[in-house]
């Protein structure tokens, strides 16, 4: 009888071994994933970042071009 408990008590281990195991492997993945999407996030910042400074640059352009515009209307 002490036997079987001690079979059962060693199934229950390897079971949670193996359980360990998979949880480890689902971690890593995960742990993967998440890298992957700051190094992505991190892009779009810069991106994001980017886009916002052309679009600053062309407001600039667009307002000189509208002043210049009105100073040849206002001449004309």
């Amino acid at each position: 009888m002490e036997l079987a408990v001690f079979e059962q008590l060693h199934e229950k281990v390897e079971q949670l071994i193996e359980q360990c195991i998979e949880l480890k492997e689902e971690n890593k993945k995960i742990t993967e994933t998440l890298y992957s999407k700051d190094k992505e996030i991190e892009g779009l910042h810069l991106r994001l970042e980017k886009f916002s400074k052309e679009k600053g640059l062309i407001r600039e352009k667009v307002k000189t071009i509208l002043e210049r515009v009105e100073g040849l209307i206002q001449t004309a």
